[in-house]
């Protein structure tokens, strides 16, 4: 998987955020107000260190998504190749979870595919949906 495809990636387990009440009048929500004091460059000599704490804090929720969905896989389990994955050849393919280790699970596609010609795909877990447990 590329670097673009890991920063772009939306989780596929993030809950919608909940509604916050609306400002009182004369007041603006934090982040407009540091969105508001970036766009008009007083914040200038911290962009760096800025763009790095979000950098950091999304690998982070990144990393809690994948273990939070690699935690809901089990060996045995059906699942689908989403959107996600890379190579795009993969997408949609069915197959059954046949290994887990910390990063990712192994899928058994039941064919060749492309390049895996065991027919066994190394995936991390975002790019998989489950479709269901085996009995």
């Amino acid at each position: 998987m590329g670097k673009k495809s890991r920063r772009s990636r939306p989780t596929r387990r993030s809950a919608p955020p909940a509604p916050r009440p609306a400002p009182e009048a004369g007041q603006r929500e934090p982040e407009r107000l540091l969105l508001d004091q970036i766009a008009a460059g007083a914040l200038d000599p911290h962009l760096t260190q800025i763009a790095e704490a979000i950098c950091d804090r999304s690998l982070l929720l990144q990393t809690i998504a994948s273990a939070e969905a690699l935690a809901e896989l089990a060996v045995g389990d059906r699942i689908r190749i989403n959107s996600h994955a890379t190579p795009r050849y993969l997408h949609g393919i069915e197959g059954t979870v046949v290994d887990l280790d910390e990063e990712s699970a192994t899928v058994c596609v039941h064919r060749p595919v492309g390049r895996f010609k065991s027919g066994e795909v190394r995936c991390p877990p975002l790019v998989l949906d489950r479709l269901g447990r085996a009995a």
